[in-house]
């Protein structure tokens, strides 16, 4: 199988390792000279991956697998499946599912699919303003792709009525609407599947980390690292909860298939188990990164095979090996608010764990630093604690003006 990979970050580090350890021949498009996806690629090209016509060069593939957000948002896989290479990753009108926030709550308001807080989709003040009368807690999201750091809530980001309001319209001057929530209140957890249209197959849950620093102190970045237990479930989060978010997921795909068309690829539904049962918080039309890392590295069952499944619409259930994973990201030093760049990284063959790259590129034979994450280290384990202790070991392997949590997982 020939397969093209698109992205350059760790997640599409991860996804071009796990086809390639499969059989795959690795062909890759990049906005950046990840070293890792060119030490395993027959051949790379670096472009604007956003861009569907840069994609024309590209022929004589088997299928696509697309990992960020953007490309997908872009139409890239329509632009490819026009040209009859099948993609692993949905088409711009059900990517949308993602790139709006407005579109994704209205989706499961028509369809009767729960899982929904109270919610408006304000065009204007007054929009917000009224709903601000019913609710004083609210999360403002902005409907576009923010990169995952639009969103704010009060009491952590917003501290008073005005500052409510001037985010919403901030939103809305750009974007031309905003979306309100109610502020929900309990334990958040991620639900990531295989779709092929008909059938969702979920993989063992994941928890991120999102904040900078140690004790969730810090702004909110694309995640400083995760973890998953043996179980593949997390010990906070109940068997109900996961097949109600189960539930909303499927339902999703039922309507999507129905109405607008035949989504294959990967979802990820973001949710909240409160008081009150269970709500989606978003959805994402791809992997998460890191936790992508996570579940490729215990997927059992060849990739290679569920790919080529997902495409013919007839995925079976994958099996995961029942093993713990601890992922901690190296970042640059002053990350995600000002974040040193273009500085050298040396690395040492960790001793334990796999290393993947993830925002970093190659200049003069030596790897450098962007502004966003940059190395991102994962070890398994008989137990999360066993796991831990081996990818904490590593993280000297890797110098340069970096930074790390030390506390992922810590509480194993």
């Amino acid at each position: 199988m020939k397969v093209l990979v698109v992205g350059n970050g760790a997640r599409e580090h991860a996804i071009a390792k796990k086809l390639y350890n499969d059989g795959a021949e690795i062909v890759s498009a990049m906005s950046k000279r990840n070293p890792g996806i060119i030490s395993i690629s027959t051949r790379f090209e670096i472009i604007n991956i956003n861009d569907p016509s840069n994609y024309e060069k590209f022929n004589s593939l088997d299928y696509a697998v697309i990992g960020p957000e953007d490309v997908l948002a872009n139409g890239v896989s329509d632009f490819l499946e026009k040209k009859g290479i099948p993609v692993i990753g949905p088409r711009k009108a059900l990517a949308r599912l993602e790139w709006s926030k407005g579109y994704a709550r209205e989706l499961l308001t028509n369809y009767n699919i729960p899982g929904n807080p109270q919610y408006k989709i304000c065009r204007n003040t007054d929009d917000v303003k009224e709903f601000l009368k019913q609710h004083t807690e609210v999360a403002v999201k902005p409907d576009v792709l923010t990169g995952g750091k639009g969103v704010k809530l009060t009491g952590e980001h917003l501290h008073s009525y005005n500052d409510v309001v001037n985010y919403a319209d901030e939103c809305i001057s750009r974007d031309s609407l905003v979306v309100l929530e109610e502020k929900l209140i309990g334990k958040e957890f991620t639900l990531q599947a295989f779709v092929d249209g008909k059938h969702v197959e979920v993989m063992p849950m994941v928890r991120d980390y999102k904040r900078a620093y140690d004790g969730d102190k810090g702004p909110n970045t694309g995640s400083m690292g995760s973890f998953s237990c043996p179980n593949h479930l997390l010990p906070d989060i109940p068997i109900t909860a996961v097949k109600k978010g189960e539930e909303i997921m499927k339902k999703t795909i039922e309507s999507l298939n129905k109405n607008v068309g035949e989504y294959k690829g990967f979802l990820y539904g973001g949710f909240m188990n409160t008081s009150k049962g269970v709500y989606l918080i978003e959805y994402n039309v791809r992997l998460g990164d890191p936790e992508a890392i996570n579940v490729l590295s215990i997927l059992n069952t060849p990739f290679t095979k569920l790919t080529e499944e997902i495409i013919d619409g007839r995925l079976s259930k994958p099996h995961f090996k029942n093993e713990a994973t601890v992922c901690v990201y190296l970042v640059p030093e002053g990350y995600p608010l000002n974040p040193k760049k273009d500085h050298t990284i040396s690395i040492k063959e960790p001793a334990s764990s796999e290393l993947y790259f993830a925002s970093v590129y190659t200049e003069n034979g030596l790897i450098k630093t962007t502004s966003s994450r940059a190395i991102a280290l994962l070890a398994k384990g008989e137990s999360v604690k066993s796991a831990r202790k081996l990818v904490y070991s590593d993280v000297n392997k890797i110098s340069g003006d970096l930074f790390y949590r030390s506390d992922i997982a810590a509480d194993f």
